[in-house]
């Protein structure tokens, strides 16, 4: 029988078994794990015992059903972030993976689930009360990282999805909308220079357009191939419109000129993933 407090079920919360290592993990398989994987690097340098500590404090009860290893479910977050999957493909991909599972902190590799994708939801409000002291920890950690001096030529690279910190990533269709508004600035700055109309660009349409997609919590990828498709077709005309006006004698700072030309040399190599950054 499970004990009851208040009508939900007690839970309890013990250290759980120290993980293999690296060279042991996954010899039942017959496959060694690449100590090169950014993920079975970070396995080892991650404050997890730190971390645990707090999470400890979030079960006040001595006895009840045991909960999962802290690791299991806050790697899994770690995780998530950085691929950005639906925690249903998050457990999905941990099960297929054993870099994943490695890193979650399992003592060898499991071709059954490792948990059910509502445990994520669960987790998740559990850590809640607590997140200002994980993300203190992990600030802490990232800072001690950086000011360790290196033992050889390597250069230590940290991964911005651990530390919660709001960096935007450099998606295709974002790069695409800032090249669309600074060419919208270049073509009215050059209509001003010759005195005359600005041409329609639709960029109030345009940024409805982007708004749209970028507010919809989930996006397949179909959706994002439609959006980069759309971005590229107004900063193609855009770009017709500023090689006219220059053609009029409009002119352009040298600084204007260097991002006019990584424009052109995206579409000239009519590649739909920005292969060259547009920053």
């Amino acid at each position: 029988m499970h004990l009851l407090e208040n009508g939900v079920q007690k839970m309890v919360y013990r250290i759980k078994i120290v993980q293999l290592s690296i060279d042991s993990f996954g010899q039942e398989l017959g496959v060694a794990l690449s100590p090169q994987n950014k993920w079975t690097q970070l396995a080892n340098q991650l404050p997890w015992s730190k971390l645990e500590a707090i999470y400890i404090t979030t079960f006040p009860s001595k006895v009840g059903r045991a909960e999962k290893a802290f690791r299991l479910f806050f790697g899994a977050q770690l995780i998530k972030q950085a691929t950005n999957l639906s925690d249903v493909e998050l457990v999905n991909a941990i099960r297929d993976t054993p870099a994943y599972q490695y890193f979650i902190g399992l003592t060898k590799y499991q071709i059954e689930l490792s948990f059910s994708p509502s445990a994520m939801t669960v987790f998740r409000r559990r850590i809640a009360p607590i997140s200002p002291e994980l993300r203190t920890i992990m600030g802490d950690w990232a800072k001690q990282q950086l000011n360790q001096p290196l033992a050889d030529d390597r250069t230590i690279i940290v991964d911005a999805t651990v530390v919660l910190v709001n960096i935007r990533f450099p998606q295709d269709y974002s790069l695409l909308n800032q090249a669309r508004t600074t060419l919208e600035k270049f073509i009215t700055e050059l209509a001003h220079q010759l005195n005359t109309q600005i041409p329609r660009t639709y960029k109030r349409e345009a940024h409805k357009v982007y708004v749209c997609f970028t507010k919809k919590p989930r996006r397949s990828a179909k959706e994002t191939r439609d959006q980069v498709k759309v971005q590229l077709q107004y900063v193609r005309r855009d770009l017709r419109y500023v090689h006219e006006l220059r053609e009029q004698g409009g002119q352009l700072s040298e600084r204007q000129l260097a991002k006019l030309r990584r424009f052109n040399n995206c579409l000239n190599n009519r590649i739909s993933c920005i292969k060259i950054r547009l920053i």
